[in-house]
């Protein structure tokens, strides 16, 4: 499987993770230029607390964050959840 990174006027590609209609990650490719960097937010399922992770991840090239990207939406695709382009 290849995710390729949408190319952006803004250098940002989103990806929405949705699980059940809900929705529990986004991943965030932000191009640097001489570094790409990749932030992913975790969405809490609790309704009593609206709890967010967020942890950026830095490469040296965008082939690398390409790379985790792809990696990390095929492992939430085995866990049955569906991928969404966009913000």
């Amino acid at each position: 499987m290849t995710i390729a990174l949408a190319p952006s006027q803004s250098g940002i590609d989103v990806r929405q993770i949705l699980r059940e209609g809900k929705l529990v990650a986004v991943l965030m490719a932000i191009d640097h230029g001489a570094t790409c960097t990749v932030v992913a937010e975790i969405f809490g399922q609790d309704p009593n607390k609206s709890s967010v992770q967020r942890r950026p991840f830095t490469f040296p090239n965008a082939d690398a964050a390409q790379s985790f990207i792809a990696e990390t939406l095929t492992s939430f695709t085995y866990l049955g959840c569906e991928v969404r382009t966009g913000s």
